[in-house]
């Protein structure tokens, strides 16, 4: 369980600005609608084009994971519960490395943990895991699990979240970042499974793995991303929109599609080691 040296040195740098302000002030800083001093200039990591990146920590790697659950991005929630937490940890006399890890813990996919248990249970990925249920891994489990993100810091698509599309390789800004922070992370977990949470996150790992940076055999993607906002598109995966219903579902067809193909890859996986 680490944080590398770079992770370390800026979390030194700006944990006395995050001191100096109170948590009403960190909050309404990252959730600005408009320019923030201290979301765009202090915690800015670059812009391209109507793209804007800032830091959160998000940097605290567990090396025992033999899980890795990957989203798009982390958005404002998620990047604010983070530095709150770092800070707050911090006051309390813990080390960088300690509080990096709270924080960490604190807002990985924080208000999605739920649904998306119950999406991975669903597809059975809890038999590859040797788990009752991948609900464990967000709670008694959790020191199996590593939670990161393609974009491992917020996007901000003209001051709102950037919930990831199809072009993240494509941009410059993103795909540094996908191959600066993403890629060695993965590294440092070569024998975990990663799980991606969303199509985006999974275009982007397919990608990698097509590149020969990840291995493809341990990728189980085809999970939607449990964001709360597509309820037609879980029913399809939780296989409670069926039959012809399902093509009156936007995306419905494809849902099901890369469900299937998840399901026949875990059944693979769960045979081979029963015959083992």
């Amino acid at each position: 369980m680490s944080l590398d040296v770079t992770a370390r040195a800026y979390i030194e740098r700006i944990m006395p600005i995050l001191m100096s302000r109170s948590a009403d002030e960190i909050a309404r800083g990252i959730d600005a609608p408009g320019h923030s001093p201290l979301r765009d200039e202090v915690l800015a990591l670059g812009r391209e084009g109507r793209f804007s990146a800032f830091y959160a920590p998000f940097d605290w790697i567990n090396e025992d994971a033999d899980v890795v659950i990957v989203g798009a991005t982390p958005g404002k929630r998620q990047a604010k519960d983070a530095l709150l937490a770092l800070r707050s940890t911090a006051m309390r006399g813990a080390s960088v490395e300690e509080a990096a890890a709270v924080a960490k813990s604190t807002a990985s996919f924080a208000g999605m943990r739920d649904l998306g248990a119950r999406l991975m249970d669903h597809l059975d990925l809890h038999q590859v895991f040797g788990l009752r249920t991948t609900a464990d891994l967000f709670g008694c489990a959790a020191g199996r699990v590593h939670s990161t993100s393609v974009l491992r810091y917020p996007i901000l698509d003209n001051g709102v979240n950037f919930s990831g599309d199809e072009r993240i390789m494509a941009r410059p800004l993103m795909r540094r970042m996908v191959e600066e922070n993403l890629v060695p992370e993965l590294a440092r977990l070569p024998n975990a499974w990663i799980v991606p949470f969303g199509v985006n996150a999974l275009l982007v790992l397919e990608d990698l793995a097509a590149r020969g940076l990840v291995d493809g055999d341990r990728l189980l993607g085809g999970v939607l991303h449990p964001s709360g906002r597509q309820w037609n598109r879980y029913k399809v995966q939780l296989g409670i929109t069926t039959g012809a219903a399902v093509q009156e579902v936007p995306g419905g067809a494809e849902v099901l599609r890369r469900s299937n193909l998840l399901r026949d890859k875990v059944r693979g996986i769960v045979s081979l080691r029963s015959a083992a």
